[in-house]
């Protein structure tokens, strides 16, 4: 789907190297507020495009992985969802993530990922509770917080369970 210039597209293998640079870089620029720095420095580029290259080759039916590029053909972001993972979900849907390069934030990307991946489904996710910008944004697309919270594997930083139960009537 291409909409405001970007190209929403399926995760290839031949991605994985620089969504590994993307993620890191999106995680170090969105997450510096909420999570440790000694955390954020062992962020590896080279482990998370092995960890994508992985993902793009499993035979995952029934999970999404989709990449946004920008007119030059680079990453942009990228988004992926698919069976919930909590034993006490109270859907069946899970949007995994959403990370978008900080310079791209605003441009509607973020829009055109999120309706890529969970569509007009009823979803969860989870969020860090100190992350208003975030929350704000998925409060755009339907999602209400629902009470849930866990701790964040690897730092302990608390998330929050966020629920849309019917589709959001803004994109």
């Amino acid at each position: 789907m291409t909409e405001g210039g970007y190209l929403v597209r399926p995760l290839r293998r031949q991605d994985a190297e620089k969504l590994g640079r993307v993620h890191t870089q999106v995680w170090h620029e969105a997450y510096a507020d909420y999570l440790p720095a000694e955390f954020l420095a062992g962020l590896d580029p080279v482990t998370s495009a092995e960890r994508w290259r992985l993902r793009s080759e499993m035979d995952e039916a029934d999970g999404i992985v989709v990449v946004a590029t920008g007119l030059d053909g680079e990453i942009v972001g990228l988004a992926s969802g698919g069976p919930t993972r909590d034993e006490d979900a109270p859907t069946e849907w899970e949007l995994y993530g959403i990370n978008v390069l900080a310079e791209h934030h605003g441009t509607g990307v973020a829009d055109q990922l999120i309706a890529a991946v969970i569509a007009e489904r009823p979803a969860t996710l989870w969020v860090f509770r100190e992350n208003p910008r975030a929350q704000g944004f998925y409060r755009r697309h339907g999602f209400e917080i629902q009470g849930a919270t866990k701790a964040h594997e690897g730092t302990g930083v608390v998330e929050v369970r966020m629920i849309r139960n019917q589709p959001s009537a803004q994109p």
